[in-house]
């Protein structure tokens, strides 16, 4: 597990994930081409979703006593936009692909 603290003062624990959980999240957008030229894209909030399911770990939430593995609705919930964003990407650098 990685502590970090978020711009909001919020501390998580994040998790390090398989690879099929990285895959399953990356594999959830999908991009709708007309001609040569992206048209639509969708699953992006899944896809966001699915980040923050797989890679939570535990930190500062009133609605998870983190007795249960996974994270529930009512924890994810308390996460502002601005939060989510974050910690998706820092879930997504912990991930440490490439080394």
């Amino acid at each position: 597990m990685f502590e970090h603290k978020l711009k909001s003062g919020r501390k998580v624990l994040i998790k390090e994930m398989s690879l099929d959980e990285i895959d399953n999240c990356k594999d959830i957008l999908s991009i709708v081409f007309k001609g040569n030229s992206a048209h639509t894209v969708n699953g992006v909030n899944k896809q966001k979703t699915a980040w923050l399911r797989s890679g939570i770990g535990g930190g500062d939430f009133k609605n998870w006593d983190q007795k249960s593995v996974n994270i529930p609705d009512k924890a994810i919930k308390e996460l502002t936009d601005e939060e989510k964003d974050e910690l998706v990407n820092l879930i997504q650098e912990c991930q440490s692909l490439g080394e």
